[in-house]
C-alpha cells in the first residue's frame, strides 16, 4: 500500500511539474511601440517630422469664396483685371471660387536647411495649377515664384500692374539692418536663343529697416527688350496702424516685366505708379484700409498726352471666427484718354465681398 501511495503522488507531482512548465512556455508578446508625430519647433509653427524621417513638414492652404461686382460708363477698348476695367459699358456682378493647398518641407543638413514649397491653386471647375514650386538654401531660391517685385502694400487700391513671377534663380541676405538680393528671371523658361539672343531679365533689390520703419528699393530690366525701371517702397508704424506707400517708374518699353501693365485703352507702355494706404487697426478683429493711387502710361502717338488714371478705395478686414475672414472692398476708379482725336474717358467701380477660411 505504500508503495502503491508512493507511485501516485509521484506520478501527481510529475504532473503538476509538467504543467507549470507548460504555462511558462505561453508568451504573450508585447504591444508594438507606436511612433507619434513630433513637432518640429525648429522649423516653425505648423511643421512636424514625417515618421521615420528627420524631414518636417508643413499642410496649409484655404478655399475662398467671392461675390464681386464690376462697372464701366465710358465703354473702353479693352478689359484689364489689374486696374479693375471691364470690356464694355455696363455693370456686372458674379461669383467665384477659389482654393489654394500648400505644402512645405524643411530638412536640417551640413549647409544649412534645406526648404521646399509648392503651392497649388485652382478657380472652382478648373483644373489645378501648380502656381509656386520652389526650393531654398543657404540663401538660394530657385524655381517659379515671386521675387523681389512682388511687394505690394497694404489694401486692394494699389496695383502697378507688373508681371512679378519667373522662373528665377535668385540670392538673398542680410548684415544687419540691410537686407540685399538679386535675381535672374526667366518668363517663359527660355533664357536664351541664336534667334534672338537673350531672352531673360534681371532684378536686384537693397532694403533697411530700423525700428518701424522699412524701406526697399527694387531695379528690374529686360535684357532681351533692353528695357527697365525701378519700384520703391516704404512702410512705417504710424498712430494706430501702418503707413505704406509705393512708387513705380519704368521707361518707355514694354518688355517682360511692364507687359501685363500696358495702358487699358490703347496699349502704352507704363510710365509711373503712385501708390499710398493706411492700414488701421480699429480692434483685435477690424482693420480698415483706405488708399489711392495714380497712374500714367506713355503716349503712343505724337504730341498726344500721356493717358492717366486715379483709383480710390477702402478695404475692410474682419476676424469673423479662427482661421475665418471676411474681407469686403470698395474701389472707385476715373481713366483719362491722351489720344485726343478719339477720347476713351471713363469711370467705374471694381468692389467684392470675400469669405475665406485658412488651415
Amino acid at each position: 500500500m505504500k508503495i502503491k501511495s508512493l507511485l501516485l503522488g509521484s506520478a501527481a507531482a510529475l504532473v503538476a511539474v509538467s504543467g507549470a512548465r507548460a504555462a511558462d512556455a505561453v508568451i504573450i508578446p508585447e504591444p508594438e511601440m507606436v511612433e507619434y508625430v513630433r513637432v518640429c519647433d525648429a522649423a516653425g509653427a505648423g511643421y512636424f517630422y514625417i515618421p521615420g524621417s528627420e524631414t518636417c513638414l508643413k499642410i496649409s492652404g484655404w478655399a475662398r469664396f467671392q461675390i464681386s461686382h464690376w462697372s464701366d460708363d465710358g465703354g473702353m477698348d479693352g478689359a484689364d483685371s489689374d486696374w479693375g476695367i471691364t470690356d464694355e459699358d455696363a455693370a456686372k456682378m458674379g461669383f467665384s471660387s477659389t482654393g489654394q493647398f500648400a505644402l512645405s518641407s524643411w530638412t536640417d543638413s551640413e549647409i544649412g536647411p534645406i526648404e521646399t514649397y509648392l503651392e497649388f491653386e485652382t478657380p472652382g471647375g478648373s483644373d489645378v495649377d501648380l502656381d509656386v514650386v520652389k526650393l531654398s538654401f543657404a540663401g538660394l531660391t530657385m524655381g517659379y515664384f515671386g521675387g523681389f517685385l512682388d511687394n505690394g502694400i497694404n489694401g486692394e487700391t494699389d496695383s502697378n500692374g507688373l508681371t512679378n513671377k519667373f522662373h528665377s534663380i535668385q540670392y538673398s541676405g542680410t548684415a544687419g539692418a540691410i537686407s540685399f538680393g538679386a535675381s535672374i528671371d526667366a518668363y517663359d523658361g527660355l533664357v536664351w536663343d541664336s534667334e534672338d539672343g537673350a531672352k531673360f531679365g534681371a532684378t536686384g533689390q537693397l532694403g533697411f529697416t530700423s525700428g518701424a520703419i522699412a524701406a526697399t528699393v527694387t531695379g528690374f530690366y529686360d535684357f532681351g527688350a533692353s528695357g527697365g525701371g525701378v519700384v520703391g517702397r516704404i512702410s512705417a508704424d504710424v498712430g494706430m496702424g501702418t503707413l505704406q506707400a509705393r512708387g513705380t517708374w519704368a521707361e518707355n518699353n514694354v518688355n517682360m516685366y511692364t507687359g501685363s501693365a500696358t495702358s487699358p485703352d490703347d496699349g502704352g507702355a507704363l510710365h509711373w505708379v503712385a501708390e499710398v494706404s493706411y492700414a488701421a487697426a480699429v480692434s483685435d478683429k477690424l482693420t480698415v484700409t483706405p488708399g489711392f493711387s495714380y497712374r500714367s502710361w506713355y503716349n503712343t502717338g505724337d504730341g498726344d498726352p500721356e493717358d492717366t488714371m486715379w483709383k480710390a478705395g477702402v478695404t475692410l478686414d474682419y476676424a469673423l471666427a479662427a482661421n475665418l475672414a471676411v474681407k469686403a472692398s470698395v474701389q472707385y476708379w476715373d481713366f483719362d484718354d491722351g489720344n485726343t482725336g478719339d477720347p476713351e474717358n471713363a469711370t467705374g467701380w471694381s468692389n467684392f465681398l470675400r469669405f475665406q477660411a485658412s488651415f
